[in-house]
């Protein structure tokens, strides 16, 4: 049987005042490990970093919304630690039903920082939770391999939702990235993203590490009034990626007259690039200027994609450049701007 340990059997409680941390690292201890579950009954708990050891799960209860924490709450204890759990070569953690809470503390605290630290495939998943109001980033992957972010909420971060940018082999699903200083979601190598809604994001919704990025899949996702472009891929290392099924909205909404960022998606140098059936879409507002940006593509097709009502000005601005690439068709008609169907 899988050994269960309540954090208030070892003296938490999670009233949102007391300092829990020797309380849940006495909970952790217990564990006989290999494995086991450290629950976190509903409360408000306050921490200082924690650091789980492998094959560790860590439950709550969700109960969050879409701007509501949930039952069980994790906080930073103080301002200036650089974060909150911390998985540096951990492997087999998961979490599961919680929500992380920054408080908004100074000093760019991240909330979940998982590294490989060695060669081990981690395995690490982060399943049904929350993870917000973080100074830094929501949750950031140095160089992490093997991992799942599914069905979670990462919620005005001051830094990235999710910055998996030195990441490998990762798969996100079913989630929300909202309202982040930073970009909603920095991707790396071999990361496939479905089903999941990006949107009011201040850098702009996916960007990808541009000096070595390669196989990811962008399949059947929403992209929402993001600040900057709601995908941006600049030249560098950027190589084999496939986007297709997505509805695009609202891109570069506050590009604050930078021409280059006010774009729905913008693609630079990028090779093997796939971006076919996609839905590009002006909606509520009068912005962005260009539906697509486009520049120095190699063996790549940007094609059968529709741009209804996709922009206010020109729907593809194509700079040219391009090798064995193949640019259009991609049909579609300029918003009115008195146009109030929406």
């Amino acid at each position: 049987m899988t050994p269960h340990v309540n954090v208030r059997d070892f003296g938490a409680l999670g009233d949102g005042t007391t300092d829990d941390t020797l309380a849940i690292r006495a909970a952790i201890a217990a564990l006989p490990g290999p494995g086991g579950v450290l629950f976190f009954p509903p409360g408000r708990y306050l921490t200082d970093t924690l650091h789980p050891p492998n094959h560790i799960t860590l439950r709550g209860d969700s109960a969050f919304g879409y701007q509501e924490s949930g039952g069980t709450v994790i906080s930073p204890i103080r301002a200036f630690i650089p974060r909150l759990i911390d998985l540096n070569g951990k492997h087999g953690v998961r979490m599961e039903g919680l929500t992380f809470h920054g408080r908004d503390l100074e000093g760019g605290i991240v909330g979940i920082f998982i590294a490989r630290g060695t060669n081990h495939e981690q395995n690490v998943i982060i399943d049904n939770c929350r993870i917000e109001h973080f100074s830094g980033t929501g949750v950031q992957l140095n160089e992490s391999h093997v991992w799942n972010l599914r069905h979670s909420i990462l919620f005005a971060n001051g830094g990235h939702g999710l910055d998996a940018g030195t990441a490998f082999d990762g798969w996100i699903h079913d989630c929300m990235f909202v309202a982040n200083g930073g970009w909603g979601v920095v991707a790396g190598n071999s990361i496939s993203l479905h089903g999941s809604r990006i949107e009011h994001n201040r850098e702009g919704g996916l960007t990808v590490n541009r000096y070595y990025s390669q196989h990811l899949q962008i399949c059947g996702n929403l992209f929402c009034s993001d600040h900057g472009p709601s995908i941006e891929m600049l030249e560098g290392n950027v190589r084999a990626i496939a986007i297709t099924g997505n509805t695009i909205r609202n891109g570069g909404r506050s590009a604050n007259g930078n021409i280059d960022r006010d774009c729905q998606v913008r693609f630079e140098g990028v090779r093997g690039l796939t971006f076919t059936g996609n839905v590009i879409h002006v909606l509520w507002c009068n912005t962005p200027a260009t539906g697509m940006i486009l520049k120095n593509l190699q063996h790549s097709v940007v094609a059968q994609n529709t741009l209804y009502k996709g922009a206010m000005r020109e729907l593809i601005r194509d700079l040219g450049g391009h090798v064995e690439s193949l640019i259009g068709p991609n049909p579609g008609c300029l918003k009115d701007p008195n146009d109030l169907d929406s």
